[in-house]
Formats: structure tokens, C-alpha cells, sequence
């Protein structure tokens, strides 16, 4: 059992401006200032960061996707379908580079 806040917005019951606000932008923002702290050189410790951040990612692109149609325009619900989609695209480009070659590092 899910919590009515999560469930609520994994089925696409909240308004787009909501479910932008709130879970597109402020949990980015927590994940990304959560970053800060994350020591680079600690393996473990950046797979795991990595993981989350994965995950989050796509819990955001689930509600936005399904909140999308909350919206009254249907300018908005295209726009923020593409950029949901070209978001998987991109990342799924990143996976690819980051897993192809395997010498890419973050510089030191």
C-alpha cells in the first residue's frame, strides 16, 4: 500500500502546476542539494545516489506523463508529453555513453 500522497500522484490525480511544483522541481532540488554532500570518491556511496536519482527520475516522468491530461490546454499536455519523452531519449543516450565506455570519468 502506497501513501495517499504518492498514490494520488502516480495516477495522475494531481493538477499539472501541482505535480510540476511540487515533484518535478522540489524533489529535484532536494536529490540535487542531497548531492552536495556525496562524496565522489566513495563508490558506494555515488551508486547509490546514482540509483535514487534513476528511480526518482522515473517516478517524476510517470506523474508528469499522467498528470499531463489534468491540463485544460492541449498545447500543454503535447508539450509536456515531448519533453517527457525527449527526456527518456536523452537519458536512455547517457546510460548508453556512460556504459559503452567504461574509461569516462568525471574529471578530477
Amino acid at each position: 500500500m502506497w501513501p495517499r500522497w504518492l498514490s494520488d500522484a502516480l495516477t495522475g490525480k494531481l493538477s499539472l502546476a501541482r505535480a510540476f511544483w511540487i515533484w518535478g522541481v522540489g524533489v529535484s532540488l532536494v536529490y540535487s542539494l542531497l548531492g552536495v554532500f556525496i562524496d565522489v570518491e566513495h563508490t558506494l556511496a555515488l551508486t547509490v545516489y546514482l540509483a535514487l536519482g534513476l528511480a526518482l527520475g522515473l517516478l517524476q516522468t510517470v506523474i508528469l506523463w499522467r498528470s499531463a491530461s489534468n491540463s485544460k490546454s492541449k498545447l500543454l499536455i503535447r508539450l509536456v508529453r515531448s519533453v517527457v519523452i525527449a527526456g527518456l531519449i536523452l537519458a536512455a543516450l547517457a546510460l548508453y555513453v556512460v556504459l559503452t565506455n567504461p574509461g569516462l570519468q568525471l574529471p578530477s
